[in-house]
């Protein structure tokens, strides 16, 4: 048994790519891969003796509505998966999944960080091993703890680009790696410049219901760019999601 049975539209590489050596800006104005999955089950940590494997109808449509968020300040953003693979055995599935826009410069000209803080898959909250990057742990909203998933999912985030590795603040370690030295049959054209995301591995285990890939992925990311000043002023300036206007043309004393 394996993700293909739950799964059956993926194939071996059911969301083509993107492409192009830049996405950033034109996400906004291309389609993203839409998709339909089913949720992990929400029992995963009740102690169900038994799961019945369920087909799982896969829509992918594209949706020239959707566009990449901009983030100030601290927030829950779902995630928007641009890109899958599943590996030969059909029992490793990788996501690429885009969060938000890297901000320009603050004002006194020092460069605004994205940082990741929490990671949700339908609603659980993943707690990490001490590589920061394999979940030893899921909570709940009443931060119950279970390892009912322990070893089957890895997360490796990026704050700017597939050249950005980072980690998760609550992490001393983690992700080191470019994305596309991680994610299977990636090159070095595969740079998602600008962009905050996460590449996400799960692998299948029926005996711990892990058997779909869950819909809700949601992160936690903050960015340091907090003043409305700031705020402001990038959004003033940049070209790819702001409004472009020429520095020379706005005061900021």
């Amino acid at each position: 048994m394996s993700f293909l049975n739950s799964i059956k539209s993926f194939g071996k590489s059911a969301l083509g790519f993107l492409g192009g050596d830049s996405i950033g800006g034109t996400l906004a104005r291309t389609a993203l891969l839409g998709y339909a999955l089913n949720r992990v089950l929400k029992s995963a940590n009740k102690g169900r003796d038994e799961l019945q494997d369920q087909g799982t109808q896969v829509v992918i449509d594209p949706d020239t509505n959707h566009s990449v968020p901009v983030l100030y300040g601290s927030a829950f953003v779902p995630g928007k998966v641009i890109d899958a693979h599943l590996e030969t055995g059909n029992k490793n599935l990788w996501l690429a999944v885009v969060f938000c826009e890297k901000t320009g410069n603050l004002i006194d000209g020092s460069s605004s960080t994205i940082t990741f803080e929490e990671a949700y898959i339908d609603n659980f909250r993943l707690g990490f091993d001490t590589d920061g990057v394999t979940v030893k742990n899921i909570y709940d909203d009443d931060e119950n703890a279970g390892d009912v998933w322990n070893g089957l999912i890895k997360v490796y985030p990026f704050n700017n680009g597939s050249t950005s590795p980072t980690t998760f603040s609550s992490e001393s370690t983690g992700n080191t790696s470019n994305a596309y030295d991680i994610f299977p049959n990636w090159t070095s054209t595969k740079t998602l410049d600008g962009l905050a995301f996460a590449l996400i591995r799960f692998t299948y285990n029926k005996k711990q219901k892990l058997t779909t890939v869950g819909k809700d992925i949601k992160f936690k990311l903050s960015n340091n760019m907090t003043q409305p000043g700031d705020v402001l002023n990038d959004y003033l300036q940049n070209t790819r999601y702001g409004a472009g206007v020429p520095s020379a043309e706005i005061d900021i004393q």
